[in-house]
């Protein structure tokens, strides 16, 4: 058996440990945990300068002249400290050492091969082939509840990989928020450097995990409990098509001139920029009673379970939005109509009309169609006005009739807590 595979999908803040051109193999099989003990003969300057990139987030500096010895001792102490750290963490995660290859799993666990593959690439990470040392005793039981809802008929094989798919996707997203968070905290409330920041993250998590599990759980059942609701709702709704069952108002909304934005910000500005207008946009839309679907940079989309709801949101975006001084405008494109729903994602084309008349709003602007305008003013007759009604010429769709929403008698929503 193969043993020493990291399952973890390598990134720029792995650090390389191939041997430099010319180092004898021993020389490349040091114990990355005890880097402190490897002298700088074994390193060589190259993979110095390699691991002071790495841990730095800087580009290496190659240069002629050898590094000093406390410089070297200085790189060797912060690599050291970064594996324990790494090492710690992944025990409190992980509960156990990686003791099942793949062909474990199947001739000791009784798990098909071919659903414990297809498990472990659906979370997003790196083939193994069938020998190699990955799973721990927690993976193990982990791919076979799963795998045997599929053995015993009750889940397709479909279904099991869209599930895995949604977990690894969402997972692997949540992960990287919550650490690069504390990243920011740090950073923010100690004033240290991004590697000085990491590295207080990586000796942080194993002293919250429990809170930050039992918080995923949490919320994990709550939004089960809200979607399985709606869901209980839309069981006495038998009159519909087939092809797109729900009738959601769906809703995008973008930062006008955001990419010229881009140009004059630094890094960290930008994020705040972009942190401001997804915590607002959040905020106005979970006020309102919607639903956020996803975000993308500069862009946000949510859902609806009303005409109304939608209006009142997308209005609000655009006030609040616009109004607020460290932000640019946002346009906003919305519809009513029918649409399906699949990876956590809706489609069809009341979706991608929404999609359009977002792209041609004047800033500081919501546009909807003919049909969400009736809609709307059927559900509240006076709370909104329909004004500036113009005929547009939408890529893939062709001339619609695009009308200005614009605010009745209606208030505006108020995230104020």
């Amino acid at each position: 058996m193969t043993q020493g595979y990291d399952p973890v999908e390598r990134s720029d803040s792995d650090v390389s440990l191939d041997p430099a051109p010319g180092a004898r193999q021993e020389d490349a099989a040091v114990d990355p945990a005890d880097v402190s003990m490897v002298s700088d003969r074994q390193l060589g300057d190259d993979r110095v300068a390699r691991t002071v990139s790495t841990l730095t987030g800087a580009l290496p500096v190659l240069t002629d002249a050898p590094l000093d010895e406390d410089e070297v001792r200085r790189i060797h102490q912060r690599f050291a400290s970064a594996r324990r750290s790494v090492g710690t963490l992944e025990k409190a995660l992980l509960q156990g050492s990686r003791t099942h290859s793949l062909r474990d799993l199947s001739e000791l666990q009784g798990i098909p091969e071919r659903l414990a593959r297809v498990y472990w690439r659906s979370l997003g990470f790196s083939p193994v082939d069938e020998d190699t040392v990955v799973f721990t005793d927690d993976d193990a039981f982990a791919i076979g509840d799963l795998a045997a809802l599929v053995e015993d008929g009750v889940l397709s094989e479909r279904a099991f990989i869209s599930i895995t798919r949604g977990l690894g996707y969402h997972m692997g997203r949540l992960a990287m928020w919550i650490t690069e968070a504390l990243v920011d905290e740090e950073k923010t409330a100690a004033g240290t450097n991004d590697a000085d920041a990491r590295q207080a993250m990586l000796d942080m998590i194993p002293e919250i995990l429990g809170t930050l599990e039992s918080q995923v759980m949490f919320t994990f059942r709550r939004q089960l409990a809200s979607y399985a609701a709606r869901a209980g709702s839309e069981v006495l709704h038998t009159d519909v098509d087939e092809r797109f069952p729900l009738l959601r108002a769906v809703g995008f909304a973008d930062l006008v001139q955001f990419t010229r934005l881009t140009q004059s910000l630094e890094g960290g500005q930008l994020a705040d920029v972009v942190g401001r207008f997804e915590a607002v946009s959040r905020d106005v839309i979970s006020v309102g009673g919607g639903r956020v679907v996803k975000t993308v940079g500069d862009e946000i989309m949510f859902l609806a379970d009303t005409p109304e709801a939608g209006a009142q949101i997308a209005l609000s975006l655009s006030e609040i939005i616009t109004a607020d001084p460290d932000l640019p405008p946002v346009r906003v494109g919305l519809c009513w109509g029918s649409m399906f729903s699949r990876y956590g994602d809706v489609f069809g084309p009341t979706v991608n009309l929404a999609a359009r008349l977002q792209a041609v709003a004047r800033p500081g602007s919501v546009l909807i169609d003919r049909h969400t305008a009736e809609c709307v003013a059927d559900a509240v007759p006076r709370d909104f006005v329909m004004d500036q009604v113009r005929a547009v010429d939408l890529q893939g769709i062709g001339e619609v009739e695009a009308i200005t929403l614009e605010r009745g008698r209606s208030s505006s929503l108020s995230i104020g807590l």
